[in-house]
């Protein structure tokens, strides 16, 4: 089993151990589940199922409160000198309010809000919570939030209604899919950690490695615990308890012609006892600036065409940016207005960059040595800890295996309670606001080893009569989580050929007849969209495993809004792909620094 850098490391924790339990510590909050807060929200809801109705207005038919207590620590520094440090609280409010009944409500129905401040608030349908165990204040917040959340449910249904009289729909699908009533508690024990010890760590790692060529870095650790109780009308609750530690890294500098460069590291466990200790996490860092150093100095690629093989990181980043995001059933809403049309058309699609699936099932979508399968029950893959795990998704339907692609062949989608075309039920992978996956897995039959594919590479790239092949082993830094930056993507993708855009490589190399390597830099992978995936010839036996977010674009932008996207977990083979284009960075560079970092050599 291959580990990315910044997949997680099963070491003995000697570095983040030292964090564990002095003073103040960061612990887990009173159990929602069994005091006043879940009391105030049942208390609630109950009301709201027997009293909440506007005179000659649709009545709520579904009511589902989330309420998450987050209690966090954080620390941050940059060439050993702190720069940031935190602890943090928080108690916040989902509500859904459906009017209607299940075939027809105000759901799936898209007008554009204000994506800012309380607009969003109130299109997020979140709220804040007071921290203190008050039941009669707690309690008045979630009413003013129901409430609100009640009055916005009756007006889209009324423009629901509006919007349709003058087209007809084109499906007969419910906007609501029945389920199981569950009562479930999945918990995991809390983590422990000492602000004090963790601004020591940051200090201390945020000089390993450091070197004038590299401008700007900085280090952090975080550690969290958060506590989710779910709550709705038809009897469905749960409690779920989930602590994470995490140690990030990101530097960057330039080339000497100006071009941008970075690289980041990332590493994560649910517990102290599963991080690496403080020498091989600087190890680690060290060897991220050497790679940054290396990609400053090389030569710029020039335009290639042919066969690609993507390995590690590269290959996982790929398949969990692209093809994962399509695997998700997302229903288009309708449209409140021309305004709203486009926005609505982007919902309409899971994945920023290669569209969804949804038309495609019983189609052949990878090679027939392919397959996929997300499974939520899984707690490891080959010994390795698994992130993405979950006893029952955000809605409380029981967590399942689904075998999404079989030979090749799309079989199911990933689903929420929203039924599409193909697609009438839940597979249980609500979660954070949109559908996501879990922990998915790329299977391959008769995959190949290291050198064979590797072999088969160079041999293909002989047959075009190519000097030179090309491997990827790292994917560039993506778009921030600013909603404005998101928005602007998201129509970029939404015209002609959107999907088409290019992405930027971190570590691309020449890979010569003799198996002699080169690195390049500026790369820009073009045209890989989830159609491109038929073409992968070869794939690894062995795998990555990657943790990382499920959620993309418009999805990625509603979880941030919510409290952020639940962690996803990818376990991928290097993969072949017998023809892309590569080419080099065609916009404008930025200038490069006119002098040299204070205390470098001159």
């Amino acid at each position: 089993m291959k580990r990315a850098h910044t997949g997680i490391f099963r070491l003995a924790g000697a570095a983040l151990a030292a964090c564990v339990a002095a003073s103040a510590p960061v612990r887990a909050q009173r159990q929602p589940g069994d005091g006043v807060v879940a009391r105030a929200a049942r208390d609630e809801l109950a009301r709201t199922m027997a009293e909440l109705r506007l005179e000659k207005a649709d009545r709520p038919y579904f009511v589902a409160y989330t309420i998450t207590e987050t209690d966090g620590a954080s620390a941050s520094a940059s060439f050993g000198s702190l720069i940031g440090s935190n602890r943090s609280r928080g108690r916040m409010l989902r509500v859904e309010v459906r009017v209607g009944d299940y075939t027809f409500d105000n759901t799936n129905f898209f007008s554009a809000p204000t994506l800012s401040g309380r607009g969003m608030r109130t299109f997020l349908g979140v709220a804040s919570l007071p921290l203190d165990d008050d039941y009669l204040e707690i309690r008045r917040q979630i009413w003013l939030a129901t409430d609100g959340a009640y009055k916005a449910a009756v007006e889209g249904i009324a423009g629901k209604r509006a919007a349709l009289l003058n087209r007809s729909r084109t499906d007969s699908l419910a906007d609501f899919s029945r389920a199981d009533v569950t009562q479930t508690s999945d918990e995991l024990p809390p983590v422990v950690f000492e602000l004090a010890a963790g601004e020591a760590l940051v200090r201390d790692l945020s000089r390993a490695g450091s070197s004038p060529s590299i401008y700007a870095s900085s280090v952090s650790v975080s550690a969290s615990n958060t506590r989710t109780y779910y709550i709705n009308s038809e009897g469905t609750s749960f409690v779920r308890s989930r602590p994470m530690v995490t140690v990030t890294a990101n530097a960057s500098t330039q080339a000497a012609d100006g071009m941008p460069l970075s690289n980041s590291l990332r590493v994560s466990a649910r517990s102290m006892d599963a991080f690496p200790g403080r020498d091989q996490l600087a190890a680690q860092l060290r060897g991220m600036y050497a790679t940054l150093d290396t990609i400053r100095n090389a030569s710029v690629i020039d335009r290639y065409n042919g066969p690609v093989l993507f390995e590690g990181r590269a290959a996982a980043e790929l398949f969990s940016e692209v093809f994962a995001p399509a695997l998700a059933a997302v229903r288009k809403p309708v449209a409140g207005n021309a305004q709203s049309e486009m926005m609505a058309s982007i919902l309409g699609g899971s994945s920023s960059r290669g569209g969804s699936l949804a038309d495609k099932l019983g189609a052949r979508v990878l090679p027939e040595f392919l397959g996929v399968v997300d499974d939520p029950t899984l707690a490891e893959h080959a010994n390795v800890p698994l992130h993405g795990g979950y006893t029952v998704d955000d809605q409380g339907v029981r967590a399942r295996p689904t075998r999404l692609v079989q030979n090749g062949i799309l079989k199911t989608l990933l689903s929420s309670r929203t039924p599409v075309e193909g697609v009438p039920n839940s597979s249980g992978n609500f979660r954070a606001g949109s559908v996501a996956p879990s922990n998915m897995i790329v299977e391959v039959a008769g995959g190949l080893g290291d050198a064979a594919l590797r072999e088969r590479l160079l041999a293909m790239a002989k047959a075009r009569g190519l000097p030179f092949a090309i491997v990827v082993r790292a994917l560039g830094t993506t778009a921030s989580g600013d909603p404005s930056t998101m928005v602007a993507e998201l129509l970029a993708a939404s015209r002609p050929g959107g999907a088409n855009r290019g992405r930027s490589v971190l570590r691309a190399y020449r890979v010569l007849a003799d198996g002699r390597e080169e690195v390049v830099r500026g790369a820009v992978l073009m045209g890989l969209g989830v159609d491109a995936f038929k073409g992968i010839v070869a794939a690894s036996a062995s795998a990555t495993v990657w943790h990382g977010s499920g959620a993309t674009g418009i999805n990625a932008m509603l979880a941030a809004g919510g409290g952020g996207a639940a962690p996803s977990t990818f376990v991928v083979p290097a993969l072949l792909f017998d023809d892309l284009t590569v080419t080099k960075r065609n916009d404008e560079l930025p200038k490069p620094p006119f002098s040299v970092p204070p205390g470098a050599p001159q």
